[in-house]
């Protein structure tokens, strides 16, 4: 469930009061320092709830002439408080909510290619639009609000596509004798999980740092969802393995827990990767039984033609060839994994 618009404000307004601030205030603040606007958003932890003694205070500032060149943040202080406001002009967030409103229906690796190459065609970044359109306005309207439904589906997509592939690297460090490297994969792979469930459910919020207090919170209201209680009964192995204690493999428990949550958020769509090669890289003779790949800026060794095409997660890891060859090839960026 979303975080309602009357508990938006009454976070913000407690938010304020915590501070000594007035919205009446800081619109005069804000105006005098970078001009009239059509809205200053109060945006991330304030609105979220989730702001603390030491949280800043950030705007977004929509004007209504346009705007042209890169942006760069303007710093304010009052009193105790560090103001941050950065501009972008209406028809640059109109723009920018159409690009989104498009990609309502799209497919998973439509998606997830969308949400990888937002920045470079659009000048309102992403973390911006994601703080766009939670804002609170001063005025305590909401102006944006109405494209969360789309925002969510967006962001729920690269977490669940950045699980599944940390999913698959902790399948291939695992079979391949790694200790280390595994419990790194595994802790990404549970907390991008925990994001895609709360994108699912319209709690947007992409700073990681507050992934875990996101998730108690939902638990509180969702706890009776069998999805709750498979993501927290593998909290505690997946701590241990951080801590050093060798438990045993965790590829199998958190590839069952990724199918449950692709049954729940993943509308119909299997948990699925393509491996694609990037460029036309040469493969070398390095060592008997080891060869180098060279590529325009990576390289690494491997022995066997790595697997292109889908990976069927019931096969891992036998379905990918050498586990050590391709997990090589994809932290030296020679393959891309995309959704099929």
């Amino acid at each position: 469930m979303a975080i309602t618009p009357e508990t938006r404000l009454r976070h913000v307004d407690t938010f304020l009061a915590s501070r000594g601030l007035t919205p009446g205030g800081l619109e005069s603040l804000l105006t005098g320092r970078t001009g009239p606007a059509r809205h200053f958003l109060l945006t991330s932890s304030p609105v979220h709830g989730l702001a603390n003694a030491t949280s800043d205070v950030d705007f977004i500032r929509i004007q209504c002439e346009p705007m042209a060149g890169a942006r760069m943040a303007t710093q304010l202080f009052e009193g105790p408080n560090h103001l941050e406001a950065i501009s972008f002009a209406e028809e640059e967030a109109a723009a920018a909510l159409a690009d989104l409103r498009a990609l309502a229906d799209a497919d998973p690796r439509r998606s997830v290619l969308a949400y990888r190459g937002w920045d470079k065609q659009h000048e309102l970044r992403r973390k911006y639009l994601e703080r766009m359109v939670n804002g609170v306005a001063l005025d305590r309207t909401l102006p944006y609000l109405d494209h969360l439904p789309e925002l969510a589906r967006l962001w729920k997509w690269s977490s669940l596509h950045t699980a599944t592939e940390q999913v698959l690297f902790l399948s291939l460090a695992e079979a391949a004798g790694e200790r280390r490297g595994r419990v790194g994969y595994a802790v990404n792979a549970l907390l991008h999980l925990m994001d895609a469930v709360l994108s699912h459910h319209l709690d947007v919020y992409s700073n990681r740092k507050w992934f875990l207090l996101r998730w108690t919170r939902f638990r509180e209201q969702h706890g009776t969802e069998p999805v709750v209680a498979a993501v927290d009964a593998l909290r505690a192995p997946v701590s241990e393995a951080l801590a050093g204690k060798d438990g045993g493999p965790l590829a199998p428990a958190l590839t069952a827990l990724l199918t449950e949550v692709y049954a729940a958020a993943g509308e119909g769509h299997p948990p699925t990767l393509a491996v694609e090669p990037v460029g036309e890289p040469v493969r070398q003779r390095f060592l008997p039984g080891a060869d180098m790949l060279l590529g325009a800026s990576t390289t690494f060794l491997g022995q066997d033609p790595l697997p292109t095409g889908a990976i069927p997660f019931a096969d891992l890891p036998e379905g990918v060839g050498a586990p050590a060859d391709l997990l090589r090839a994809a932290r030296a960026g020679a393959v891309t994994l995309l959704p099929v």
